[in-house]
């Protein structure tokens, strides 16, 4: 099923320390990475995009990420298409319909110990704009519970280039 919409920890909305708790944001020892895009885009174009998890005693993980406009009326609404590659992750909307989410689904959340990866496409915008990209993740200890997991967030904003 995934988290609920609304947890990137970015544009003010809260991140997976909202439910599971007992550590520090952004904990030493542990890496999030964003492959496939880097700091530009070229409008119109397909990206696939891997995000990865690296941690500690990782059981299960989950992540959300959002792609956002920064400027005029449309600030902090979705910007681009995302699709998912396979059924480990999906894409949600926001209650409003504004935002559309990417993130892991029930299959997506096993981990090997170490890493874990989920892929999708986004089709960026096809017109020029500064595109913020904010995930959350979380490395889960496996215990079913919200306690003593990690979680991680990173930020991006991307510009466009023709």
């Amino acid at each position: 099923m995934g988290p609920p919409p609304g947890h990137t920890g970015g544009f003010g909305e809260p991140t997976c320390l909202e439910c599971h708790i007992g550590s520090d944001l952004n904990e030493p020892g542990s890496t999030l990475e964003v492959i496939g895009i880097g700091g530009s885009y070229r409008p119109g174009e397909l990206y696939k995009v891997t995000i990865r998890l690296v941690s500690y005693d990782m059981l299960a993980a989950g992540f959300q990420a959002a792609f956002r406009t920064t400027k005029d009326l449309n600030h902090g609404k979705s910007t681009g298409k995302l699709r998912p590659i396979d059924d480990r992750v999906a894409v949600v909307p926001s209650e409003s319909g504004d935002v559309r989410y990417v993130q892991h689904t029930d299959l997506g959340t096993p981990a090997n110990g170490k890493s874990v990866e989920w892929m999708f496409e986004w089709t960026a915008p096809t017109h020029e704009q500064d595109v913020a990209v904010h995930i959350a993740a979380n490395s889960g200890n496996g215990d079913n519970s919200p306690l003593d997991d990690l979680v991680y967030t990173s930020s991006i904003i991307l510009t466009s280039r023709r």
